[in-house]
């Protein structure tokens, strides 16, 4: 039995999950170590697990192409978002200024993956 093959959309999608994933795991080990931010921010184990949450998003994607994999992979996606409030609600990520629209940017971003993911559902067997 022959699988369709994934869509390139859906696998860009899971390779940069892994990979904004990644970098959220070394800024919670690092702190700011690439001088994204304006301020620097402590390093922070809350940081670590949202990073790990992004990338098990993406690797779900990889592991399977039935719908529980996506279904999953939205599910720790949302749960990224969801540690992105806790960071900013804790202080650990910045409320305020410039630093803040770019913490928005990034949620926007795994919204926009969520988004992407929905609409390409009945890709997934």
């Amino acid at each position: 039995m022959s699988e369709t093959p994934r869509p390139a959309g859906v696998t860009v999608v899971g390779t940069l999950a892994m990979l904004f994933g990644l970098g959220e795991i070394v800024v919670g080990f690092a702190g700011n170590y690439l001088g994204i931010l304006s301020k620097p921010i402590a390093p922070s184990n809350a940081t670590i697990v949202v990073g790990a949450f992004y990338i098990l998003g993406g690797i779900s994607l990889f592991v399977t192409r039935r719908k529980w994999g996506a279904a999953l992979s939205i599910a720790f996606i949302s749960a990224e978002i969801l540690g992105r409030v806790y960071l900013v609600m804790t202080g650990i990520a910045p409320s305020s200024g410039p630093d803040a629209v770019k913490v928005l940017v990034g949620g926007a971003i795994a919204c926009a993956f969520i988004v992407y993911l929905g609409l390409k559902w009945n890709s997934f067997e």
